[in-house]
């Protein structure tokens, strides 16, 4: 386990991670923020399995990333046959995992109603969650991002890869934005954070 892997966690919630992390045999990695994703569960031939979460400076995004890594890793412990990467048992595991954490003064106020919330159904991903996304943001160091929502039609953005995209009109729940090199058209969700130009 990666030294300062507690360092990075809400001060409250350090002892209930301690004891679900005990007797395991799984290696944790804090690493690099990535562009792509927070947080990767991985099982490798005749390799331990290893979790990594990106280092980062919002302590409750930390916790809830790691154990959402977590209920992957008490899937893959509990069910002989693979199961759907966020099934039905991948949200029963994470609704076990955060129960624990909801109790107490881990989270505060503002961030304990949504996530409440979210995790009557949880989602792959908390960018699918608007009132969560919000609430967690507000606990994010200040940064040039804002939300695809937040952008003007027409605007121009770097994705997290990098590439620039153009934001078009709504469709649903999700925008339309095309890729100003390839002119191909994506959906993105009104809540992922990207960089405007």
């Amino acid at each position: 386990m990666s030294s300062d892997f507690y360092s990075y966690l809400p001060e409250r919630a350090i002892a209930k991670c301690a004891s679900l992390i005990a007797g395991h045999k799984v290696v944790i990695h804090v690493v690099r923020t990535r562009k792509t994703k927070h947080g990767d569960f991985r099982v490798q031939p005749k390799r331990p399995v290893s979790i990594t979460i990106n280092a980062m400076e919002n302590p409750y995004r930390f916790l809830l990333t790691f154990l959402h890594e977590w209920a992957h890793y008490k899937v893959f412990t509990s069910y002989t046959f693979r199961k759907k990467p966020h099934g039905k048992e991948w949200k029963s595991a994470f609704q076990q995992m955060v129960a624990p954490f909801l109790e107490g003064d881990i989270f505060p106020e503002s961030l304990l109603i949504p996530l409440k919330k979210h995790m009557q159904n949880a989602r792959a991903t908390f960018a699918a969650d608007a009132n969560l996304s919000m609430a967690l943001r507000a606990f994010d160091p200040p940064n040039n991002k804002k939300c695809i929502f937040e952008l003007e039609q027409g605007a121009l953005f770097n994705a997290q890869d990098g590439r620039v995209f153009s934001k078009d009109a709504k469709r649903r729940t999700r925008f339309v934005c095309t890729c100003v090199k390839t002119k191909k058209q994506y959906l993105f969700p009104p809540f992922v954070e990207v960089s405007p130009l």
